[in-house]
């Protein structure tokens, strides 16, 4: 009978202590919308105050700041140490895209400090000359980005990449909960500083950093308006920006159709 009592009181402990794990990992969960034009779908993921990068995992490193760097533009087929770095994280095998589709892009840009940096994207190969067009324009007309890493990065969660006002393209993912394809999937839709260019529906702010830039009259460095040089490099190529989608309004988005 005492074994049978202290069985039930260490089952009894157990249980109030998972309870109260379970509790403090639901008190650190956030909200995040993942957008696709005017279709949202609400998921939960876990919020973390850092950006987390697991331990060992394969990244692409930012250059060292320093205004002496060279200035390079160039697209080539994906290395073979990208196609291990991206395969099962953000490529995964499917009929639409494959590795010969897509086109590895080394790209100068500048810093918040104004000094130049060599960043990377992905894009469809498709468009990879027109791309290093566009951040051409982009870089000569002066405008500062944060930071171009692979979002592999960040374990392709575009929640931690927003969050770190990461700038991106290739993710290949579908729009949550449908079957639709994302045009980040197909390498044919690019981010940029979403921070001071963020999501915006209704009282709905991504990334949480971003609600200070809500005032878009208010122009401050980063921040992509019409008619800026931003704009105007990829809108007069036919490119789309989510700045100008009636609802929601994702200012950090540009895509190909």
């Amino acid at each position: 009978m005492e074994k049978i009592l202290v069985l039930l009181i260490l089952m009894l402990t157990a249980c109030a202590v998972q309870d109260m794990q379970t509790e403090e990992a639901f008190a650190y969960t956030d909200t995040y919308l993942e957008i696709e034009e005017e279709e949202v779908v609400e998921i939960t993921i876990p919020f973390e105050e850092e950006i987390f990068v697991e331990e060992g995992m394969p990244i692409e490193e930012e250059s060292p700041e320093s205004e002496a760097l060279p200035i390079i533009f160039t697209a080539e087929p994906l290395p073979p140490y990208i196609i291990e770095q991206i395969s099962g994280v953000s490529f995964h095998e499917n009929d639409r895209i494959g590795f010969d589709d897509l086109s590895y892009l080394t790209i100068t840009h500048v810093d918040f400090d104004g000094k130049n940096r060599h960043g990377h994207i992905i894009v469809a190969a498709d468009i990879a000359e027109e791309v290093l067009e566009i951040f051409q324009e982009i870089f000569e007309g002066g405008f500062p980005i944060e930071r171009m890493r692979l979002i592999d990065y960040y374990d392709a969660s575009d929640y931690y990449s927003m969050a770190d006002n990461n700038s991106v393209a290739f993710n290949f993912r579908y729009i949550a909960g449908t079957t639709t394809l994302s045009r980040h999937a197909l390498g044919l839709a690019i981010d940029i500083n979403p921070v001071q260019n963020p999501y915006i529906r209704g009282e709905t702010v991504w990334p949480e950093a971003g609600r200070e830039y809500i005032d878009r009259e208010n122009v401050r460095p980063g921040m992509i308006v019409s008619g800026d040089v931003v704009y105007t490099a990829f809108t007069s190529r036919g490119w789309t920006w989510g700045g100008n989608w009636r609802t929601p309004r994702d200012y950090h988005h540009f895509e190909r159709r």
